[in-house]
């Protein structure tokens, strides 16, 4: 199906820091998982992560680590798991911006967690059924801040770039967006450290989702 030219039609949002409260808790997990392999992760590693590696393996041949990923992915999700389902609270807003857009719009999850943790996340607030897609960056060649993940959302809907906006907490995830030719707004995570200047390439940046209806994004999808 040929998408109508100039209509929104798709809206794609990120996970983490932005429907569901869980930057503390990857934080954590991933404190605890690396100190199982005898290194210490502090909060300035945390936010070197998210601002340039974006990914596990990246950052640890960043600091020449002699670990395996994988070992420490799997360490970190049993404990992750875990507190999914003890902790996980949506971001301020989320429930009202997705029940405001389902049915009216294309939703999609594009998102650099596991599946099965996109999907355990959601199905917590019974929101899965809301979104017609989930991708995760482990399914593509790059994570964010490349553009693969947004990229396989568009070819699986079968959309394009100008007719969807992006919803991101973080300057990876949009330069992933704008990569990939989406306009995007920002609402930061409260968790990391805010640098508005790393958001100057944002369609609009918000203090929360409650600032976010239909009218705001048929708004920012006609602005320049």
């Amino acid at each position: 199906m040929t998408p109508e030219p100039g209509r929104l039609e798709c809206i794609i949002f990120d996970l983490d820091g932005l429907l569901v409260d869980s930057e503390p808790l990857q934080f954590q997990s991933y404190v605890q998982a690396f100190r199982q392999f005898g290194v210490t992760l502090d909060m300035d590693g945390w936010v070197d992560w998210h601002t340039a590696e974006a990914s596990v393996k990246r950052w640890i041949q960043s600091r020449g680590l002699d670990l395996d990923a994988e070992e420490v992915r799997d360490a970190k999700k049993a404990l992750y798991d875990q507190i999914i389902d003890e902790q996980m609270a949506l971001k301020p807003g989320a429930k009202f911006i997705v029940d405001e857009l389902v049915g009216r719009y294309r939703l999609a999850v594009a998102s650099g967690s596991r599946p099965e943790s996109i999907r355990r996340c959601l199905d917590k607030f019974s929101m899965t059924d809301c979104f017609e897609l989930l991708v995760s960056g482990t399914e593509v060649v790059r994570s964010k801040p490349y553009p693969d993940v947004y990229t396989e959302v568009l070819r699986r809907l079968g959309t394009c770039a100008r007719n969807s906006i992006a919803l991101e907490d973080s300057p990876t995830g949009l330069r992933a967006a704008n990569a990939a030719g989406i306009k995007c707004i920002v609402c930061p995570d409260s968790f990391m450290p805010r640098h508005d200047s790393a958001f100057d390439q944002a369609s609009l940046v918000v203090d929360s989702l409650n600032e976010i209806d239909r009218s705001v994004l048929e708004h920012v999808h006609r602005s320049g």
